[in-house]
């Protein structure tokens, strides 16, 4: 055996267990402080393994998200291309019409289906070069569309009325010749009806509007301020009013007129004028002023009111035969009281007499103030639902007033019914509603129209211009307003 291992000599019993378990404790705090130190690095680890696994994720969807945005947005820039494309293919402006009351002149009316024609080409033409000059922006190519809207029949009958055209195919063949001009022009005939030609323009100005493909609207309704409160809401805003362009007929009504939109006229294609029912050919003067009711429907307004001296009609046995109106044949080489003495057509019952309807004191005079002015004989009093309801009869004012309506079975309003004495009364204050051509001045013992403005003072006492209710807009004229009522005398009209 080998011997035992002998201990240091510098180290004794006793002091080798102490030295061995304080060693032994210092090694056992190192490893505490060891195993702490992984214990936090591994905590530590895995916290950083979580946070790397979110960010990877995070970062896998955004990656994805953007290869989705990226393969998106080349659609959408695709698409935008091909809208694009779209916005600039086939560019139009359209016209859009009231041809109620914005008439085309006269010599295209008489020309028929030719006139149509070279009205459509005309107007054609002058948009075109109008647009190239004035609106840059819009590609020279671009298609110009018309919708002209009208009664065609009472714009017809109108027309013939004044003696524009001999018969209402005139007019008819106008249209067809307007819409066959051109292929994206059309004529649309709306029949008769109250508004009916406003609502179908101002639905379709509508539509058109925010048409991205229409670049322009020209809006030809100069005579109606009823379309001023549609474009009083665009007013506002320079887009609209970049996109809307008027176009005068008549002058501008006052309403029409304040707006800041941008106007034009083509007067060689539209009449400037009211028309004139009895602004027949060769000046003769008619024997008494033209009737107003049926012609506010269809836009064409009153006649012009005049300070020149009008010819003095004369009496009723020597009127000058009126001019021919060919569709009007009972009319042809007639006088106004050759046709009113005529017996009435077999079957048909006799025109009431002026004298039998009449309640002024003597059908023979006229009665004058001290200036001579003509002083109408009192009427019934204004009763707002009896005027209207007298109105929707449609009753001719010449033929239950004054017994001698020339147009006969032509005439647009009533002739057979049977008033009573109060709806005549009636009549007559609906007559006198609409002013006298002739003024003040008038002659005709028959006339049935108004010599003086009937509408009572704004501000009673006030003197000059037009000081009734209705002011500027009143259809008198202002030598019409204001007039002394008081007879002095009366001039006796003689057979």
């Amino acid at each position: 055996m080998s011997p035992a291992p002998s201990l240091p000599s510098n180290m004794t019993e006793p002091n080798t267990s102490t030295s061995l378990w304080a060693r032994f404790e210092q090694l056992a705090a190192v490893d505490a402080a060891r195993n702490e130190l992984i214990t936090e690095v591994l905590h530590r680890y895995d916290y950083l393994s979580e946070q790397h696994k979110k960010e990877c994720e995070d970062h896998d969807r955004e990656r994805e998200y953007n290869r989705t945005v990226q393969r998106q947005k080349k659609e959408l820039e695709n698409k935008m291309r091909q809208m694009q494309l779209f916005m600039e293919r086939d560019p139009f402006v359209i016209v859009l019409i009231d041809a109620d009351g914005m008439i085309f002149q006269d010599e295209l009316l008489k020309a028929a289906e030719t006139g149509g024609k070279k009205a459509a080409a005309h107007l054609q033409t002058l948009l075109s070069e109008y647009i190239q000059i004035y609106m840059p922006s819009i590609p020279s190519d671009v298609k110009i569309v018309a919708r002209i809207y009208a009664n065609v029949k009472g714009l017809a009958n109108i027309c013939v009325r004044a003696g524009i055209v001999d018969n209402i195919t005139q007019v008819e063949d106008f249209v067809r010749g307007f819409t066959r001009g051109r292929t994206l022009f059309d004529f649309v005939d709306v029949g008769p009806g109250k508004d009916r030609a406003d609502e179908k323009l101002i639905e379709t100005f509508k539509l058109y509007i925010h048409d991205v493909r229409c670049r322009h609207i020209f809006f030809g309704c100069s005579h109606d301020n009823g379309y001023a409160r549609v474009l009083e809401e665009l007013s506002t805003e320079q887009l609209y009013l970049d996109r809307i362009t008027l176009l005068e007929g008549v002058p501008f009504e006052k309403e029409l007129s304040a707006l800041p939109f941008n106007t034009k006229k083509f007067e060689t294609i539209f009449r400037s004028s009211k028309i004139n029912v009895f602004d027949v050919p060769n000046g003769f003067p008619p024997p008494f002023p033209p009737p107003l009711r049926g012609m506010a429907q269809l836009g064409l307004g009153a006649p012009q009111n005049t300070t020149q001296q009008q010819t003095p009609t004369p009496s009723v046995s020597t009127v000058a035969p009126v001019e021919k109106f060919p569709t009007l044949q009972a009319a042809q080489q007639s006088t106004w009281a050759t046709k009113a003495a005529a017996p009435p057509p077999p079957g048909q019952s006799p025109s009431p007499t002026y004298e039998a309807l009449s309640r002024d004191d003597n059908p023979a005079t006229i009665s004058r103030n001290r200036a001579g002015q003509r002083v109408d004989p009192p009427v019934r009093n204004y009763d707002k639902e009896e005027v209207n309801r007298v109105k929707n009869i449609k009753m001719c004012n010449v033929h239950f007033l004054r017994g001698e309506c020339p147009f006969g079975d032509n005439c647009t309003h009533v002739h057979r019914y049977n008033p009573t004495p109060t709806e005549v009364a009636t009549l007559r204050l609906v007559a006198r509603m609409a002013p006298c051509q002739n003024g003040s001045a008038c002659e005709d013992v028959k006339c049935i129209y108004g010599h003086r403005c009937p509408a009572p003072e704004a501000k009673p006492g006030v003197k000059g211009g037009k000081n009734c209710i209705f002011g500027d807009k009143c259809k008198f004229p202002v030598e019409l307003h204001a007039l002394d009522t008081n007879v002095v005398k009366t001039t006796v009209i003689r057979g």
